[in-house]
């Protein structure tokens, strides 16, 4: 083990965060599709390349490429898709740490372990049919070739970096933000400059190419009214407020609100930051900071929607500050300011541990919204298609798992259609942004009820085998 932690201790701990992070990333994957994996499976994987590469819309174009060639190979499965998000976000946080214990320490490598692991929105978003573990691998790739490249010159980490470049940029359009900045970042350094800017104007061109068909998509993906837009008062703190601290948070979700309450823990974070050895060269330091710091401020001046998933790939540099920076802090001499500091380290490691315990066990045992379950129970009933009444968000979701569309009703059309049928209907409904309606005829004999819990979107899905003329 590298020093300063005993072998034994880190084996210890690399073996606890390792079945952590596999435990929670493979169990389970067998779930009900969700909204955002819903869509893509329906309207980009089952249509095909067509599709994807030329359609009207555009939605994570590698790994919709991915997805379609597997459901082609082994047909439509949810586990088989959501492992091309599972299994690269597992190699990237593999490759990172290993390069993190060889190059920084032992502690580096077990904190960046640690945060990838616990945090909420990686643990949510990851283990989803989507391209948002191929980002991570791809800006993990990035992140390792970079360094190196500044290290050694070596012109295979150029052609690496360009590579990851490509790939995260062919999945998220956004990534090539944080892409050029890191690649400007590089020409700071002599040496690289003319290798870099060749293999960063080729990568360019060739996802040019890629996205030819989707050029006002990706310009106007940006003004989808999904988040919120960064306030301009707390434009220099964004990255942290907007990126790392909502990551560290909660599960996928709206984006955080910028504000003097969050101001402690985000001043707290580049603190944290500031002490890396990585922060201490100019040169690693501008390669870092780069990616996040720039997409921010693109995203400011465009004006643009921000929601911490479509951002999750900047993670990777900003966990390689925040482990290399808790690990010099925790590995300093001690003193006054160290106790502290080490102090609120501790504190926050423990409460990461201690939410990540929490949230796992839903998350792998129940699904983020239960639109199979509850069609099934519908496709048991027999109920006709006209007779499924659906009071629910995104009724397409149910639709999905069906076959069919369901009669989609507002609260009114509750109100009046539900207890009053002149025959059996099957309703269901989902207690997420929607109005509450109270009706006292489901309390009655003959009605069945299926509840089906879910981690996300109101925690529930539930399901009323109602009988004809309850409210007559």
């Amino acid at each position: 083990m590298t020093a300063g932690v005993p072998r034994t201790a880190g084996i210890v701990a690399y073996s606890i965060l390792a079945v952590a992070l596999l435990g929670s990333r493979i169990a389970g994957l067998g779930h009900s599709f969700w909204t955002d994996e819903i869509i893509a499976v329906r309207d980009f994987i089952r249509p095909g390349p067509g599709e994807i590469l030329a359609g009207p819309d555009l939605s994570h174009e590698l790994f919709g490429l991915l997805a379609w060639a597997t459901s082609s190979l082994v047909g439509e499965s949810e586990i088989a898709l959501r492992l091309w998000s599972v299994l690269p976000f597992l190699a990237g946080v593999g490759l990172l740490t290993v390069w993190l214990h060889r190059r920084v320490g032992a502690l580096s490598g077990i904190l960046f372990l640690f945060l990838a692991t616990v945090s909420p929105l990686l643990l949510d978003i990851t283990r989803q049919a989507r391209g948002y573990g191929l980002a991570f691998l791809a800006m993990s790739v990035l992140v390792v070739a970079g360094l190196e490249a500044c290290r050694n010159g070596q012109t295979s980490m150029v052609v690496t970096f360009c590579v990851a470049g490509a790939v995260g940029t062919a999945t998220l359009p956004q990534f090539g933000v944080a892409f050029v900045a890191s690649g400007v970042a590089l020409l700071a350094t002599p040496a690289l400059r003319r290798r870099v800017a060749l293999g960063v104007a080729a990568s360019l061109l060739a996802t040019a190419a890629f996205y030819a068909p989707h050029l006002g998509q990706v310009r106007g993906a940006s003004r989808i009214e999904d988040g919120v837009q960064i306030d301009t008062l707390w434009l220099v703190t964004a990255s942290i407020d907007q990126i790392l601290l909502p990551a560290l948070i909660w599960i996928d979700g709206t984006a955080l609100v910028a504000g003097v309450v969050w101001l402690p823990a985000t001043l707290l974070a580049i603190f944290v930051m500031s002490r890396s050895p990585l922060a201490r060269a100019r040169t690693t330091l501008l390669f870092l900071c780069a990616g996040p710091l720039v997409t921010i401020l693109v995203l400011w001046l465009a004006q643009a929607y921000v929601i911490p998933r479509y951002l999750s790939f900047l993670l990777v540099p900003l966990f390689v500050l925040t482990a290399t920076g808790c690990a010099a802090l925790l590995s300093r001499a001690p003193s006054a300011i160290g106790a502290v500091t080490v102090a609120v380290c501790i504190v926050g490691i423990a409460l990461l541990g201690a939410r990540f315990a929490m949230l796992t066990p839903d998350v792998v045992r129940l699904p983020r919204e239960a639109n199979r379950n509850a069609a099934e129970v519908v496709l048991t009933s027999g109920t006709p298609p006209a007779d499924v009444l659906a009071y629910m968000r995104n009724p397409d979701n149910l639709g999905f798992y069906l076959g069919y569309a369901p009669v989609e009703l507002d609260a009114d059309g509750v109100r009046r259609l539900v207890c009053a049928s002149r025959r059996p209907i099957a309703y269901v409904t989902q207690p997420f942004a929607l109005e509450s309606v109270d009706l006292p005829c489901l309390e009655r004999a003959g009605v069945r009820h299926h509840r089906f819990e879910q981690y996300a979107r109101g925690g529930e899905l539930n399901v009323w085998l109602v009988p004809p003329g309850l409210g007559r």
